[in-house]
């Protein structure tokens, strides 16, 4: 290969390293809110730093691309000057890579805490640099939660996914956020049934730390509190003991303590107490028989709950 060539692969990767790679998208309901940060790590002064040395003669000289790399993606060597020859030599830890040719070198060559170093001319007119290969920070990539939708008196659970493109196990600590707020004592993967009311606006934040960093923080979505239905609780009588027939209906719901109550289906005759819930029916007059009844019970919110049965009248003997 001719100087002037050298030349040219040089000033073509200084275009490829000024156009930056792409950083992988997160799958995350919203970006990071924060970069990453240190922890407060007794092991602080050995987490892995990127450093990087060079040294040059003849006028030429050679930088590795990116000054801060990790176990991702590739190196560049970005050589300034006309070497004396077109030899470019990559070494990890002191040995020399003859395989790789080139002014590139991808990440499968070379691990966290690894030197690296490249060569290139001669030693009159030539130039080499090394860089150590730093910690990756660790990333979350998605986050699922229970239940689905959430109702004041539920227990909500996150669980995140990380990676770590070095291979390290990620730990995640959590801060709840109600209404924007963070609530400083819920720091745990659960939230507990009672923090919260309908209306609230439920939010999570989460960050990864593989022991040595942490990783940038995820936030999620704000969710809010669903108006929870009611339930009937009560259960219509199994027989009849008189020619009046009565049934209270009891409703519970987390969200309120007053309820409409209204007959769907009913024979005639039967009525309900659109406050109380007191179904009342007059038999001397009803036909044998089975009769089919619903009831609806609405909370103020216009959430609904159903009971449904069939009340079955012998013939007088």
């Amino acid at each position: 290969m001719t100087p002037s060539r050298i030349v040219l692969i040089g000033f073509l990767c200084v275009i490829l390293s000024a156009c930056g790679e792409d950083a992988p998208e997160q799958l995350s309901p919203t970006p990071p809110t924060n970069s990453a940060s240190q922890t407060d790590n007794p092991n602080e002064s050995q987490q892995p730093v990127a450093k990087s040395t060079n040294s040059g003669s003849g006028g030429v000289s050679v930088t590795i691309l990116p000054e801060n790399p990790t176990a991702k993606g590739c190196l560049r060597a970005i050589i300034h000057g006309v070497p004396g020859s077109s030899l470019v030599v990559w070494s990890v830890n002191g040995k020399a890579l003859h395989s790789t040719k080139g002014t590139q070198l991808c990440s499968e060559n070379y691990a966290r805490n690894d030197q690296v170093t490249v060569t290139v001319g001669t030693s009159d007119v030539g130039a080499s640099s090394s860089v150590t290969i730093g910690n990756s920070l660790p990333r979350i990539v998605d986050i699922s939660s229970s239940p689905e939708e959430i109702f004041t008196g539920d227990e909500v659970t996150v669980t995140p996914v990380a990676e770590d493109d070095d291979g390290d196990d990620v730990d995640f600590t959590y801060q709840w956020l109600i209404n924007g707020e963070p609530i400083l004592q819920f720091t745990d993967a659960t939230l507990p049934a009672g923090a919260f009311t309908k209306g609230d606006s439920i939010q999570v934040q989460i960050i990864p730390n593989d022991f040595y960093q942490d990783g940038p923080t995820y936030t999620s979505y704000a969710t809010v509190v669903s108006n929870a239905p009611p339930v009937v609780t009560s259960q219509p009588p199994q027989g009849i003991e008189s020619l009046h027939y009565e049934y209270l209906v009891v409703a519970s719901d987390p969200d309120d303590s007053s309820f409409s109550y209204r007959l769907e289906e009913a024979p005639d005759g039967m009525t309900i107490d659109e406050n109380s819930g007191l179904i009342e029916w007059d038999l001397t007059d009803a036909t044998p028989g089975d009769h089919s009844i619903a009831i609806i019970v609405s909370d103020p919110d216009g959430a609904e709950a159903a009971q449904e049965y069939t009340l079955t009248l012998k013939p007088a003997q």
